[in-house]
């Protein structure tokens, strides 16, 4: 796994966002990609790139997670449906780009933190995942492509 430290820029994203138990994340994306998809198009706007999910901190048995897509021509501010545009802030980043199921993320943030850690770098306290490669049933999860965001400070 590749990683590097990058100026990330900041995202305009249409997106829904929630505080949720850690085992409500699959049917929460399910829900609200679906959603957010459907309230971006209705709203005007044009996905930009693949979707994404942002947490504002590290988890525990909790997960203040944004998931969406990323939007062109559309205003920050409500959209519908518990949608919202919303501005994900970028800057300075370590970076990796993840294959393989989505089980294993946790194995790869640890080995991007740990990397980060030996650069001494210091990690912000959010952090973003893209998932560049759209999830189908009857695809392989051994090629999912992930890219792994670690703002710092």
């Amino acid at each position: 796994m590749d990683m590097e430290i990058v100026d990330q820029p900041a995202i305009v994203a249409a997106a829904r966002r929630a505080e949720i138990a850690m085992s409500e994340m699959r049917p929460f994306f399910d829900t609200a990609y679906t959603a957010v998809a459907s309230a971006a198009g209705a709203g005007g706007g044009t996905i930009s790139g693949p979707a994404i999910a942002w947490y504002s901190r590290m988890p525990a048995e909790t997960a203040d997670v944004t998931a969406g897509f990323p939007v062109a021509g559309l205003e920050v501010g409500p959209l519908a449906d518990d949608v919202d545009v919303v501005e994900i802030p970028g800057g300075r980043s370590a970076v990796a780009t993840a294959v393989g199921p989505y089980e294993k993320l946790g194995e790869s943030w640890q080995a991007l933190a740990e990397w980060a850690a030996a650069q001494g770098e210091t990690p912000r306290g959010d952090f973003a995942e893209h998932y560049v490669t759209e999830p189908t049933p009857d695809g392989d999860p051994d090629k999912n492509v992930t890219r792994l965001i670690l703002p710092l400070v």
